[in-house]
């Protein structure tokens, strides 16, 4: 299969939609991304905790949110469209663009409740079944298991001859991660 570039298209769950990201969700966004405990294993990139120093690069993304090689989703409740985290599904250094990584955060309000396994399994459906990506090659932290042990949740299998060492944004050292590949056969 040749993969699309179809973009984010609108994807729908049960208790969640998935969307492009808008403007009005930017701050929200942000705001759950400034608190360390979502930051800590999530972040490889910088961010500014002042609002306005942040907001220029926020509307960067948000320009090149709708190209159609861009998947990125915001995760908005059903219930009352209420922004909780996002999805997104990025290439990968040095990899062809049908191999992707995917990563997501949620507002820690709503973690445990299975959201990030809800939306997951929506876009992973969606990149293998309608976009045509190979595999995704993923990591997370080994001091998070709430990430890695939803990753084999998700059937993602665990490359132990391949762990390596990332440096996340808020971490002072490099940490140890877990890597993970899935294919459209392995998902779960």
């Amino acid at each position: 299969m040749i993969m699309k570039y179809l973009g984010s298209k609108k994807l729908i769950t049960s208790r969640l939609i998935l969307r492009n990201t808008e403007e009005s969700d930017l701050k929200t966004l942000w705001e759950i991304l400034c608190i360390p405990e979502v930051n800590k294993y999530y972040l490889t990139s910088k961010l500014s905790f002042n609002w306005e120093e942040e907001l220029p690069w926020q509307m960067k993304k948000l320009a090149k949110a709708k190209n159609p090689d861009v998947f990125c989703w915001s995760i908005i409740l059903k219930e009352n469209n209420e922004c909780i985290g996002q999805i997104t599904v990025q290439e990968k250094d040095d990899y062809p663009s049908d191999i992707r990584d995917i990563g997501w955060f949620i507002a820690p309000a709503h973690q445990r409740k299975g959201y990030a396994s809800e939306a997951a399994r929506k876009v992973i459906d969606y990149m293998f079944g309608e976009v045509g990506i190979k595999k995704i090659l993923t990591g997370a932290a080994i001091a998070n298991p709430a990430s890695w042990l939803l990753m084999e949740k998700l059937g993602f299998k665990r490359l132990t001859h391949q762990n390596k060492f990332v440096k996340y944004t808020f971490v002072p050292e490099e940490v140890e991660i877990y890597t993970y590949e899935l294919t459209g056969g392995d998902k779960k």
